[in-house]
């Protein structure tokens, strides 16, 4: 018995690895502009009135070879940004592009055990008694955040923490 119990943790073992390296790397972001430069285009788009649109083919091809196994793809503008959602083996993405096929951002959906601990570690110090609901990572520039929805009976917390741990936006919905 005690040689089965260990033939399945490291079955277990192995399939938690398998299931990891399934997950395509995420593409890497433009260095054509700076952190500050992408957020502020980013704000702009997100205050502008965004319509669906059908792409210039350039773009398409540079996301299709950025996210070759995207699916339900929905795209969408704003001054010049271009706002991609879909979905990669049962996640759900964003990604902003510039007209020039810059890749700007992304926001991927993400599991709690993919938290850098430091990260989960500042969450739950803030908010303890919560459970984490929702979990995307951005990145965006050459940094990374964690924007994190936790739960508290009728109390939803949402926290924008960066890669080192600091908390640098909190919103609470009572």
């Amino acid at each position: 018995m005690k040689g089965l119990k260990i033939f399945i943790a490291l079955a277990g073992g192995a399939l938690s690895v398998q299931i990891a390296a399934a997950q395509p790397p995420a593409p890497a972001i433009s260095n054509a502009y700076s952190n500050e430069a992408i957020a502020e285009m980013i704000r702009k788009y997100r205050t502008s009135r965004s319509y669906d649109v059908m792409p210039p083919s350039k773009l398409a091809a540079k996301f299709n070879a950025d996210f070759p196994k995207a699916r339900d793809v929905e795209w969408e503008m704003a001054d010049s940004i271009y706002e991609v959602e879909f979905g990669v083996r049962r996640r759900d993405w964003k990604a902003y592009y510039d007209a020039e096929g810059n890749l700007l951002m992304t926001i991927e959906e993400i599991s709690r055990s993919e938290l850098p601990a430091v990260v989960k570690n500042a969450a739950e110090a803030k908010c303890p008694k919560y459970h984490f609901e929702d979990i995307d990572k951005i990145r965006r520039g050459t940094e990374v955040f964690y924007r994190i929805e936790m739960e508290l009976r009728d109390t939803e917390v949402k926290l924008l923490v960066q890669s080192n741990g600091t908390i640098t936006e909190e919103k609470i919905d009572y």
